[in-house]
């Protein structure tokens, strides 16, 4: 806990969650099938609705961690690590962004 004090909160700009977005649509284009991402998002939204941080990673990582070799995978856990962490207010645009780009994959 001490050592998350330390890291510096910045604020997430327009182009963060932009990247974001793409990323997770990139990304989630090879997880799962439709219904697994809708499901996916169902939890997401609840984990939102409750504010809970460190649980909506937690199911985030884990269902790119399927996936760990796809080098898109790859790509929205380091943007991810770039931009956390997060204020409360920009916690709700950054998991918005991150249901928006899972809802927007298609499989490949």
């Amino acid at each position: 806990m001490e050592s998350l004090k330390k890291q510096k909160i910045r604020k997430l700009s327009e182009d963060d969650l932009k990247r974001v977005k793409k990323f997770t649509t990139d990304a989630f284009s090879k997880i799962g099938s439709e219904n697994y991402r809708q499901k996916l998002v169902y939890n997401l939204l609840n984990i939102v609705k409750a504010n809970n941080q460190r649980e909506f990673f937690w199911t985030l990582l884990r269902a790119l961690n399927s996936q760990k070799a796809d080098i898109k995978a790859k790509e929205l856990v380091k943007e991810l690590r770039n931009v956390y962490p997060v204020t409360s207010g920009d916690f709700e645009k950054l998991a918005y962004s991150v249901i928006m780009g899972i809802m927007s994959a298609k499989s490949e």
